[in-house]
């Protein structure tokens, strides 16, 4: 099981990841798609970003969400090509995520199915600092503090979702360090 950071050292060098998914039960759903941005001393210094051909229909409701469908993975990499390129790109660097549970979850799973060694890297949830540092917001979905914070990137595709991730983690560690 990877370890959670609740707030405990809100580190300058991690990787903010996101994964879109077929649904949302890890045992039976597939990952379609994988970014990652990689940040040293809070500067971005690489992306990953992959598509995946989860070898299965995509749901009509999560083309609608995401606008993956099957025509734009019918030639992308498996996850077995994917998912140890990942784990490679994030090194042993904390993990930065919005509701980390979930995405870790898919990626628990599919580590255990490939019989990949389990990755160790801490995590740090950006649904918590949310919670704990922006207030005045009706709920802590990544789309709605991405209108608070008026960003313009696009929803639910990893490389986007991953910029705003970034925001969110990036205004509540300033938040913490103010109040400490």
């Amino acid at each position: 099981m990877i370890s959670s950071n609740k707030e405990k050292n809100l580190v300058d060098d991690y990787v903010v990841f996101d994964l879109e998914t077929t649904g949302f039960d890890p045992k039976t759903s597939k990952i379609i798609e994988i970014g990652a941005l990689k940040y040293k001393n809070n500067e971005l210094i690489e992306e990953f970003s992959v598509l995946i051909n989860p070898k299965c229909q995509i749901p009509d409701v999560i083309t609608a969400i995401t606008g993956i469908d099957d025509d734009l993975v019918r030639d992308a990499i498996s996850i077995e090509e994917a998912l140890p390129k990942f784990i490679t790109f994030i090194e042993d660097l904390p993990l930065v995520a919005h509701n980390s549970s979930f995405d870790l979850s898919f990626i628990e799973e599919n580590i255990n199915n490939l019989n990949l060694p389990m990755i160790t890297n801490k995590n740090i949830d950006t649904v918590y600092l949310a919670r704990k540092y922006i207030k005045g917001v009706f709920n802590h979905k990544l789309e709605t503090l991405k209108n608070y914070f008026h960003l313009t990137y696009s929803s639910h595709r990893s490389i986007e979702d991953c910029l705003t991730t970034n925001h969110v983690y990036q205004y509540c560690k300033n938040k913490a360090t103010v109040k400490n």
